[in-house]
């Protein structure tokens, strides 16, 4: 089935992939609508892609979008058809695969292929995608109306923390609301300005808790607490957290690999810490079944009241505009004790 439609498609290749390229692909699902034949539809969305571009420039960019392609082209074989979709985005079709255990073993699959990828030129760089994907004709019977909630399914996949794979279903992601560009700006002066009032205009003990109370839940955080030497203040643990109990780390490991320049530390998964030869603090985190963790130091005019602490009982990718927010909120929280020359023990 597969074979017979792209037969004669050749010429509409993708320059850089060698991918069917986005209208090919549009073509081809319309097809499997207009003959009723079930199928998966899916979006690949490579994670932090803009700050690869630039961090490390266009050339090594190319590199990563050419080496997801083949992964994708030659984890699917003869099981799926993969597109470029644009950028930094792919498109999947699955066809005749709907049923939920199927669905979710093709995703795990591809997945998994992403685990080990890197690029000679960059061999440290770690990349990861996150998938979002609605079947037909279960979720919806349009193109563009799949695309829709596939995209939803990808975006709630971002707000978990990427590196991971989202099938839609109506009664979880039915409500999701896509954004723009000018929602995303919108979205964090919101975010800053809820980190100010909740500071600034209440006691600064209900402040802390109303505002990690709130990230919790609109980050999905499984655990946001503050440590200073080997005490917890103001912990709030997501109630869907597969960890129910946390504890202070040494904070040793956490100081020798402090980002001197911003005063954070942050870890999308343990098992990057092997690689750079502290199987020690992994083996911490993991007795903890923490799989990521982020750091933010609590300091204003060089004194230095403990860290932000979060952390994640899965991989999480750690996008900027999320650690910029938390930034913000420890830096908020130090310039409150120290201009009203309190510590966290006399809260």
């Amino acid at each position: 089935m597969i074979n017979s439609f792209f037969a004669d498609k050749t010429n509409s290749l993708d320059n850089l992939t060698k991918l069917y390229n986005r209208d090919v692909i549009i073509e081809y699902v319309n097809s499997l609508i207009g003959k009723n034949i079930p199928f998966s539809l899916a979006l690949v969305d490579i994670d932090n892609f803009k700050y690869v571009n630039d961090t490390f420039g266009h050339i090594v960019g190319d590199e990563i979008i050419k080496a997801v392609a083949a992964t994708l082209r030659n984890t699917l074989a003869d099981n799926g058809i993969v597109g470029r979709f644009g950028g930094d985005e792919f498109i999947i079709v699955l066809p005749e695969i709907v049923e939920y255990d199927a669905v979710w073993t093709s995703c795990r699959t591809i997945a998994a292929s992403m685990m080990n990828l890197t690029i000679p030129e960059q061999s440290d760089l770690t990349i990861t995608v996150t998938i979002g994907l609605s079947r037909f004709p279960e979720n919806e019977k349009s193109y563009e109306k799949l695309l829709e909630t596939a995209d939803k399914a990808l975006y709630r996949g971002k707000m978990k923390g990427r590196g991971c794979f989202i099938i839609y279903l109506p009664e979880k992601h039915s409500k999701i609301i896509l954004k723009t560009e000018k929602d995303k700006a919108l979205s964090s002066m919101y975010l800053h300005s809820v980190v100010f009032r909740n500071l600034t205009e209440q006691d600064l003990s209900d402040g802390i808790t109303t505002l990690f109370n709130f990230f919790s839940s609109y980050f999905m955080l499984d655990h946001i607490c503050v440590q200073v030497n080997n005490d917890i203040f103001f912990e709030k643990i997501h109630e869907l957290s597969r960890i129910q109990s946390f504890k202070p780390i040494d904070l040793t490991f956490i100081n020798r690999n402090i980002i001197s320049i911003t005063d954070i530390y942050y870890l999308n998964r343990t098992e990057q810490l092997e690689k750079l030869g502290q199987s020690d603090f992994e083996e911490i985190l993991t007795e903890q079944g923490i799989h990521s963790t982020f750091y933010a130091r609590i300091i204003c005019n060089d004194k230095d009241y403990g860290y932000l602490r979060v952390d994640s009982t899965h991989q999480r990718i750690w996008q900027y505009t999320d650690m910029d927010i938390l930034l913000t909120a420890a830096r908020t929280i130090a310039m409150m004790l120290y201009t009203h020359d309190l510590d966290f023990y006399k809260l």
